[in-house]
């Protein structure tokens, strides 16, 4: 059970941390939820249940976890459709040629550094955690070729139409 931890002062307001606060907090963003069981138990949101896929489960993770109240989020949500091995090698078909050439690997490697408050989600998005001074463009221009659109189209349900600060946490969708 994958467990992500949040900061539970940073995030959008939310009338409290408990599952209908909760539940009506993902019904105000449109996220579907039916079937999932919220329980809390302080700071500690255990979501439990059957979402359609990785993308959902990450959705509903975020959207809760960026919740004043919220520290921490207890991922049992079980995707109905996980990606398969064809999926995966779909997306070498996305590569621009010579990509997937070893010369291309190795520069590549060379250039890697770690983010800091970054991880993977159920969804394959990249979890990033807001720094200070931290803005939506420059996570595009350092991840998206400067997609801005497609990073705020990504956290739309998540956060709405406010701005993320420090220690909210959004998703940056893959390649």
């Amino acid at each position: 059970m994958p467990v992500y931890e949040f900061p539970a002062d940073a995030g959008l307001p939310a009338g409290g941390a408990t599952p209908e606060a909760i539940a009506a907090q993902l019904d105000r963003r449109g996220l579907p939820h039916a079937g999932i069981r919220i329980t809390c138990q302080g700071e500690t949101v255990t979501l439990e249940g059957q979402v359609a896929d990785g993308d959902a489960a990450e959705l509903l993770v975020l959207a809760i976890g960026n919740l004043q109240g919220v520290a921490r989020i207890e991922d049992r949500l079980m995707p109905a459709r996980s990606p398969g091995l064809l999926d995966g090698l779909a997306g070498f078909a996305k590569l621009p040629a010579g990509a997937a050439g070893t010369e291309a690997a190795e520069t590549a490697v060379h250039r890697a550094r770690v983010e800091t408050g970054s991880h993977f989600g159920p969804g394959r998005s990249l979890l990033h955690t807001m720094q200070p001074g931290e803005t939506l463009a420059m996570l595009a221009a350092r991840h998206l070729g400067g997609d801005e659109r497609r990073l705020r189209e990504a956290n739309v349900a998540i956060l709405g139409d406010a701005v993320p600060g420090p220690g909210m946490v959004i998703r940056i969708p893959p390649g």
